[in-house]
C-alpha cells in the first residue's frame, strides 16, 4: 500500500512537469552573421524564455592540445631539373613511384593553422653525359648518377641522341618544411563543421636532403600546395594533395651557365622544381579533434502570468513604428546589439549630443521610443527588449546628462519590420524624435 501511494505521488509530480517539457517552443532564425535560438518553456507560474545568439564567424578559442590534424598520402611526382625541360614530350617517363607525404597541423582557428610537413621520393632525372656538347650545362657532379648503370637517354629516343643525355636514377631525397595553412572554405564561406568538401592552401619553407653515393649537399626549399579533403566520418577525411616545391639549382649536381639569348630562357632558371600529387587520409586527432564552439551569449527571463497577460494585450495593437518618412523635423538613432539593451560607449557619445540639443530647446518635447527586429525572437520577448531599450536611453538622458524629464515622452513598439536599408540589425534601436505641438 505504501509503495502504491509513493508511485501515485510521483506520477502526480512528474505529469505536469512532462506536460510543460513537451510544450517547449523553439524558434530559430538565421542571418548572414548570427544564429538565434529562442526557447519558451511553460512553468506553473508563467514561462521562461531563453535566448541564445551564436556568431557564425566567431568561435571560442580552444586549448593547445585541441584541433590537431594528421595527413598522410602516397602518390607520384617529378623532379624538374636543368636537362629535364629538353624532353618535354616524354614527361611521363620522368614521374616516379612512390612518393610519400606527411603533415601535422595545429589549427589555431577554423581558418588558419601552422604545422610541419615532409615529402620523400626516389630521384629520377637527366644529366648531360657529354660535357663538351654545345648545349651542355656546367657539370658539377651529377649527384644522383650511378656510374654502373649509365643509360643514354638517346638510346630510348633518337630525337635526344645528339644531346647525349643520361638518366640519373640512384638515390632519393627528403624535403622537411614548416608551413602556414589557410582553410579556404572556412575563410570565405564561414565555419561549417559538417562541410563535405574543404580546401587547405599551405605554403612554407624548409630544407631538402639528398641520399645517394655522391652525398648531396642540403638545399633550401619553398613548398606550396592544396590539400583537398572529402568528409568520410567526423574524424576521417579522404585527402588529395596537389603540391609543388622549388629547390636550389645545383641540388641534383648540375647548373646551367647563364645564357642571355631568349632562345635558351628555360636554361636560365635559377631553381629546380618538384611537382606531384598524393592520395591518402586526413585524421583529426584527439577527443575534441576538429570541433569549434561558436561564440555565443545566452539570456534567460522569467515571466509570470500577470506579465504575460499584459504583454499579450499590448502586442494586439502594436503593429510597426512610425515610418522614417513621417519622423518630424529631428530624429536620432541609438543602436543596440541583438538581445541586449546596454548602451555602448559609441552610442553614449550620440546620446550626449542629443541631450545638449534637447536642453537647448526647453519648449520642445521629444519621443524616446524603443524597437526590436521582428525577425528575431517572439513578439513578447521583443516587446520586453524594446521597452528596456527605451528605458535605458530615457534614464541615460535624465540621470547622466541632466535632461528635464518633462521634455521626454517614452514609448516602445516591440518587434518591427525593416526600418532602414533592409537590415534587421538597424531595427534594434531606440529612436529619439522631436514632437510637433
Amino acid at each position: 500500500m505504501k509503495k502504491l501511494f509513493v508511485l501515485i505521488a510521483a506520477a502526480a509530480f512528474i505529469a505536469p512537469a512532462s506536460v510543460f517539457a513537451q510544450d517547449v517552443k523553439v524558434t530559430r532564425s538565421e542571418d548572414e552573421n548570427t544564429i538565434t535560438v529562442v526557447e519558451e518553456t511553460p512553468t506553473a507560474n508563467g514561462k521562461v524564455v531563453t535566448t541564445t545568439v551564436m556568431e557564425k564567424n566567431s568561435v571560442f578559442t580552444n586549448g593547445f592540445w585541441h584541433n590537431w590534424q594528421l595527413s598522410a598520402g602516397i602518390g607520384t611526382q617529378m623532379y624538374y631539373g636543368d636537362n629535364d625541360w629538353k624532353v618535354a614530350k616524354k614527361v611521363p617517363e620522368m614521374w616516379v613511384l612512390p612518393t610519400v607525404d606527411l603533415y601535422l597541423t595545429k589549427w589555431i582557428s577554423p581558418s588558419f593553422g601552422v604545422g610541419l610537413g615532409a615529402n620523400w621520393a626516389p630521384f629520377k632525372g637527366l644529366y648531360q653525359s657529354k660535357p663538351g656538347h654545345s648545349n651542355a650545362p656546367r657539370e658539377i657532379n651529377a649527384n644522383f648518377r650511378d656510374p654502373s648503370k649509365v643509360t643514354l637517354y638517346g638510346k630510348a629516343d633518337h630525337i635526344y641522341d645528339s644531346e647525349g643525355l643520361a638518366i640519373q636514377n640512384a638515390g632519393s631525397y627528403l624535403d622537411v618544411f614548416a608551413l602556414a595553412h589557410a582553410n579556404l572554405m572556412n575563410l570565405f564561406g564561414g565555419y561549417k563543421p559538417d562541410r563535405f568538401f574543404e580546401i587547405d592552401y599551405y605554403a612554407g619553407g624548409g630544407v631538402i636532403f639528398g641520399f645517394s653515393k655522391s652525398g648531396n649537399a642540403p638545399s633550401a626549399s619553398f613548398n606550396t600546395g592544396f590539400i583537398n579533403t572529402f568528409r568520410l566520418t567526423e574524424q576521417l577525411r579522404l585527402m588529395l594533395n596537389i603540391r609543388g616545391a622549388l629547390v636550389g639549382d645545383d641540388f641534383d649536381g648540375e647548373a646551367y651557365v647563364d645564357e642571355p639569348s631568349r632562345k635558351h630562357w628555360l636554361a636560365n632558371h635559377k631553381m629546380d622544381g618538384i611537382f606531384g600529387a598524393t592520395l591518402g587520409l586526413t585524421y583529426n586527432i584527439g577527443k575534441e579533434y576538429s570541433k569549434w564552439r561558436l561564440a555565443e551569449r545566452t539570456s534567460v527571463y522569467q515571466y509570470d502570468k500577470e506579465t504575460i497577460e499584459k504583454i499579450v494585450k499590448e502586442t494586439e495593437y502594436i503593429e510597426k513604428p512610425m515610418p522614417v518618412a513621417e519622423v518630424p523635423e529631428v530624429w536620432f538613432h541609438i543602436n543596440f546589439i541583438v538581445d541586449r539593451w546596454d548602451i555602448s560607449k559609441k552610442e553614449l557619445i550620440n546620446i550626449n549630443a542629443v541631450a545638449d540639443l534637447i536642453k537647448s530647446t526647453p519648449k520642445t518635447k521629444y519621443l524616446v521610443c524603443g524597437y526590436a527586429d521582428k525577425q528575431t525572437a517572439t513578439p513578447a520577448h521583443n516587446l520586453m527588449l524594446s521597452e528596456n531599450r527605451a528605458k535605458a536611453v530615457y534614464n541615460t538622458l535624465v540621470n547622466e546628462f541632466g535632461v528635464n524629464p518633462d521634455q521626454l515622452v517614452m514609448d516602445y513598439k516591440g518587434g518591427v519590420d525593416y526600418m532602414f536599408y533592409n537590415m534587421k540589425e538597424l531595427s534594434r534601436c531606440t529612436m529619439i524624435t522631436s514632437i510637433k505641438e
